[in-house]
């Protein structure tokens, strides 16, 4: 039995390194775009970039797992490698695709046909931002299909006690509000996403219905055609806390 051939120690060794690297790319894209060094596309093209590289790595281990097993050699180093690259190739497609089987909206409400308005977002969102209005016509029927979760709640309470309910739900969730009206029923907060720093805008309304108070809730991107779901899940994880406060 021969020593390894340092090409394929090196092919081994290239592998491991280009699965780390393809987790750290995402990593630095995203937090280039939250601290405004570039552009959120430049963030965003991190991901196609990271998974070319853990394909590389992919089919490097491979190739040094086929080479020194041949060889009779240790495979611990090309199996370290290759599962690294394999892991981070299947996160990063999945997150990726996901994007094509999700609705092409960015708009989200409790209330299709009635949504809820916005009158502070509008003063901060800026001009490249994407625009407020609810189409129900044509966002309605994908919203239905894709997010059929997506419900008003109803819970018998006063809109007072509602009120101070749905305050402290955003502020548990770190959203930053930006405008309260209490006599109203109304309330909009930002909230910002952990690594790229993306602003979505949230309304909240109130209104006294049957003895009991009707919470409807819509969330916006500020960039971005796709949210992957995002708006919803936030939506459904607010009322979800609403209902279980208290």
């Amino acid at each position: 039995m021969t020593g390894p051939d340092r090409r394929d120690t090196r092919i081994a060794q290239s592998s491991l390194a280009l699965g780390f690297l393809a987790i750290l790319v995402p990593m630095i894209g995203a937090l280039g775009t939250r601290f405004e060094v570039w552009s959120f596309v430049v963030g965003l093209l991190a991901m196609p970039v990271s998974l070319l590289l853990a394909l590389i790595g992919l089919v490097l281990g491979i190739i040094s797992l086929l080479r020194l097993r041949k060889a009779g050699e240790r495979l611990v180093l090309p199996a370290h490698g290759a599962g690294l690259s394999l892991l981070v190739s299947l996160y990063l497609a999945t997150t990726m695709f996901s994007g094509f089987f999700m609705p092409p909206i960015h708009n989200i409400s409790t209330d299709i046909e009635d949504p809820p308005q916005f009158t502070y977002a509008q003063t901060i969102r800026g001009e490249d931002a994407n625009p407020l209005h609810y189409d129900s016509a044509t966002i309605g029927p994908l919203q239905r299909e894709g997010y059929p979760e997506v419900r008003p709640l109803l819970l018998d309470i006063p809109p007072d006690a509602m009120y101070r309910r749905v305050k402290m739900v955003l502020e548990a969730m770190r959203m930053e509000i930006t405008r309260e009206d209490p006599e109203r029923g109304e309330m909009e907060a930002v909230a910002t996403t952990f690594w790229f720093g993306f602003k979505d805008d949230i309304v909240v309304r109130l209104r006294e219905v049957d003895g009991g108070t009707r919470l409807d809730v819509r969330s916006v991107s500020r960039v971005g055609l796709v949210d992957i779901g995002a708006n919803a899940e936030r939506i459904v994880e607010i009322i979800k806390r609403v209902q279980e406060a208290g």
